[in-house]
């Protein structure tokens, strides 16, 4: 894949895919880091903007652009904006799992892992449009061989790692779909002053800048014959200003007829039929070599 673009690689003849997630924590992201947040509703505001604004503005934009979306959610979100959330699955968008409550699954045993995978794939299948089948890592670091449990939890796919920029398979057969931090909105737009998001309060970016790092980079994906995901979240990209940044990145990718824009899901069935094997120097077989050598020399 490197260096140029490999013929009939992407089906239907495409030359790359795009990808448009949303992640909606509605606060549980920064309730982990500052546990009393709750309790201050000035601060706790903007984040719950994405529910009351946010939410309706992407929904509004995906419509214009007439494209499809998928939502990673968090179980207990789930539960408290069911109707919005069937609103947002209406039009054919997909619910994904973002855990239950914003967990880290490397604090806990498989057993309470698995548990809780489940947990929240029910709550979402409650209220999806079709059967959720992928999940992105809430927080925390991706436990050893945690592609395992995801596919005894009943899940297909994952996009949470970054190592590649197509689609690869864990051993398991769970598909990896990788993302980006800089194709994420929260690293230039995330800001809170106490308590302090991000630490150190760096200032918010121009905004012309950050559309074009986004544009920048899907020409490269594009030139390149890769999987482009961009990740919004409804509090900071759901602005009255920032919803014209989503809207020209959108009329930019789909200026393009070369372009497969794509939900999540059927990237990964795609991937899936290929029967693809990774190679062994892939990042995801060289972390399995190099634990498996540390703790070898540590007997």
């Amino acid at each position: 894949m490197m260096g140029a673009v490999v013929e009939d690689f992407w089906p239907q003849g495409k030359t790359c895919a795009a990808i448009v997630s949303v992640i909606f924590d509605d606060g549980l992201d920064a309730v982990a880091q500052a546990p009393d947040l709750k309790g201050r509703s000035k601060s706790f505001s903007v984040w719950q903007y994405g529910a009351t604004r946010g939410v309706e503005r992407l929904c509004n934009v995906f419509a214009d652009a007439g494209a499809r979306t998928s939502w990673f959610v968090p179980g207990i979100v789930a539960q408290n904006h069911e109707q919005l959330l069937r609103d947002v699955v209406a039009p054919l968008h997909e619910i994904e799992s973002h855990g239950w409550n914003f967990e880290r699954y490397d604090t806990m045993s498989a057993t309470e892992a698995i548990d809780l995978l489940r947990r929240s794939r029910d709550a979402l299948n409650a209220i999806a449009s079709k059967e959720v089948s992928g999940f992105r890592l809430p927080a925390g670091n991706w436990p050893r061989r945690f592609d395992r449990l995801l596919v005894e939890a009943g899940y297909r796919w994952s996009a949470s790692l970054n190592g590649d920029d197509v689609p690869y398979s864990h051993s398991s057969s769970l598909v990896e779909i990788p993302v980006h931090i800089e194709l994420e909105d929260r690293p230039y737009f995330q800001f809170n002053f106490t308590p302090a998001f991000p630490k150190g309060q760096s200032r918010i970016p121009s905004y012309e800048a950050v559309l074009g790092n986004w544009i920048a980079e899907f020409d490269a994906y594009r030139k390149y014959g890769l999987c482009y995901v961009i990740q919004l979240r409804p509090e900071w990209t759901g602005t009255p200003g920032r919803i014209a940044l989503v809207e020209a990145l959108l009329a930019h990718i789909t200026s393009f007829d070369d372009v497969w824009l794509a939900t999540a899901a059927d990237v990964a069935r795609w991937h899936a039929g290929k029967d693809t094997v990774v190679p062994g120097d892939h990042p995801i077989n060289v972390y399995e070599a190099y634990v498996d050598e540390e703790r070898a020399g540590e007997r």
